[in-house]
C-alpha cells in the first residue's frame, strides 16, 4: 500500500515539474531566493538557520510576496511567452551561417585542384571501371552469340513438331498466301503465336492453318508450344532465315 502511494505521489510529482510553467517557476523562485539554499545547507544548528532565513531572505510580508511569488511569476511568465521568439531568431540566423559555411567549403573544395596523387587514383578507378564494363559487355556478346548458334526449337518449353530443315523443294514454290505469312513472322521478330497470325492473316482460318502447315513441311518454319504464352509459336529455321535471305524483297 505504502508502495502505492509512493509511486502516487511521485508520478503526480513528475507530472507537475514536466509541466512546462511549475518547471520555469521553480527554477525562477531558486534563481530570485539562491540566499535561502545558502542559509539552509549552511553548518548553523536548525534554530540559527530559520532565524537567518527569517531575517535575510524574507524579513517582511512585501518581500515574501515580492520574491516568493511575484518576481519568479513574472520570470517564469518571460521565459515562457518571450524567450521563443529571440530564441527562434538566433536558431534561424546559426543554422544560415551554418548552411553559408558549408556552401563555401564545398565551393572551396570543387575549385581547389586536384593533387598528383589524387589525380592517380581517380584515373586507375576509371580504368578499372572501363575494363570491368568492357569485360561485361564481351560476356554478353559471348552469350548471344551462343544462344543463336543453338537450336530454335531448344527455346521452347515442349515441342510438337520437329521441322526437317531441308531448304523448299524448287518444284514447289510458296504460294502469295504463304509469302504473307513469312514477312508477318518476320515482322513479329520471328516469333509469331499461332492465334496472332491467324488474327493478322487476309484468310480464312482453315487457309492461314493449311499454309502454316505447309511452311513447318517445308523446314521454313518450326513449329512449338509455348506454355509462358499459351499457344502454338511459329520461328524462323536456319533454312527459313536462309529463304529470306535469298528473297530479300520479303523484308521490305
Amino acid at each position: 500500500m505504502f508502495e502505492q502511494i509512493f509511486g502516487s505521489i511521485k508520478n503526480q510529482i513528475d507530472e507537475r515539474l514536466s509541466n512546462p510553467l511549475a518547471g520555469s517557476f521553480l527554477l525562477s523562485w531558486c534563481l530570485w531566493n539562491y540566499k535561502f539554499f545558502v542559509i539552509l545547507f549552511s553548518a548553523e544548528n536548525v534554530i540559527k538557520t530559520f532565524e537567518l532565513i527569517d531575517i535575510i531572505v524574507f524579513p517582511d510580508i512585501k518581500t515574501t510576496l515580492l520574491k516568493g511569488l511575484l518576481y519568479p511569476a513574472i520570470t517564469s511568465a518571460a521565459y515562457i511567452f518571450l524567450y521563443p521568439y529571440p530564441a527562434k531568431y538566433v536558431y534561424e540566423f546559426s543554422r544560415n551561417r551554418q548552411r553559408e559555411i558549408s556552401e563555401i567549403k564545398r565551393r572551396i573544395e570543387e575549385e581547389t585542384p586536384l593533387t598528383l596523387e589524387e589525380s592517380r587514383r581517380i584515373r586507375s578507378e576509371l580504368a578499372r571501371i572501363e575494363s570491368e564494363h568492357t569485360e561485361q559487355l564481351d560476356r554478353k556478346d559471348r552469350e548471344i552469340e551462343r544462344l543463336k548458334l543453338q537450336p530454335a526449337n531448344n527455346e521452347s518449353d515442349h515441342t510438337i513438331d520437329k521441322p526437317t530443315q531441308a531448304a523448299p523443294q524448287a518444284e514447289e514454290p510458296l504460294v502469295e498466301s504463304q509469302l504473307r505469312i513469312l514477312r508477318h513472322v518476320e515482322k513479329l521478330d520471328g516469333k509469331a503465336p499461332e492465334k496472332k497470325l491467324i488474327q493478322i492473316s487476309s484468310e480464312s482460318q482453315t487457309k492461314t492453318e493449311y499454309d502454316l502447315g505447309e511452311l513447318v513441311n517445308k523446314g521454313l518454319l518450326s513449329r512449338n508450344f509455348r506454355g509462358a504464352a499459351n499457344d502454338y509459336v511459329y520461328t524462323f529455321t536456319h533454312s527459313g532465315r536462309s529463304y529470306l535471305l535469298a528473297n530479300p524483297e520479303l523484308l521490305s
